[in-house]
C-alpha cells in the first residue's frame, strides 16, 4: 500500500516520471470499492426515504392549510355575487359542498386532490392524498 506522505519529490530519490507512476498506481488501486458500495447504496436509500417522508409530511400540512384557507375565504367572503362553491372551484378545489344549518348559516366543505412525485423506489407511484377544509358561514 502506498502512503500519500511518501509521494514527495526529492532530487536524489526518483524522477518526476516515477512520481507520476506512483500517483497512477495509487489512483488505480481498487481496494475497498465493493465495501463502499455495500455501505453507500443502503445509506442513500435511507437518506432518500427520510427525505421522501419529510417532504410528504410538509406538503400535506401546506396543502391542508391552503385548502382550509380557500374554504374559509370562499365561505365567509362571497365576492361579486358569486357563490362560495364557484369561488372554491375557481381556486382549484376538486369538490365543494354547502349544507344549510337549521338555525341559520351554512357549513362549507371543500376538498382538493393532491399528488406528489416519487423520490425513492419505496413509493413508486408517489404520494396521493386529499386535503379537506371545513368552515361555517354565519350569513343566510
Amino acid at each position: 500500500m502506498l502512503d500519500i506522505r511518501s509521494l514527495r519529490f526529492e532530487p536524489g530519490r526518483s524522477s518526476p516520471a516515477g512520481l507520476v507512476q506512483e500517483i497512477r498506481a495509487l489512483i488505480a488501486d481498487q481496494t475497498g470499492t465493493v465495501e463502499s458500495a455495500l455501505v453507500l447504496i443502503p445509506l442513500m436509500v435511507l437518506v432518500l426515504s427520510i427525505l421522501q417522508i419529510s417532504v410528504g409530511v410538509l406538503t400535506r400540512n401546506i396543502a391542508n392549510n391552503k385548502t382550509q384557507s380557500v374554504v374559509t375565504q370562499s365561505g365567509l367572503y362571497e365576492e361579486g355575487g358569486s357563490t362560495a362553491q364557484s369561488n372554491m372551484s375557481s381556486y382549484g378545489l376538486t369538490s365543494s359542498s354547502a349544507f344549510t344549518l337549521s338555525g341559520g348559516g351554512t357549513v362549507y366543505v371543500g376538498a382538493q386532490r393532491n399528488t406528489l412525485p416519487s423520490l425513492t423506489p419505496l413509493l413508486p407511484g408517489g404520494d396521493a392524498f386529499t386535503s379537506v377544509g371545513v368552515t361555517v358561514g354565519e350569513g343566510s
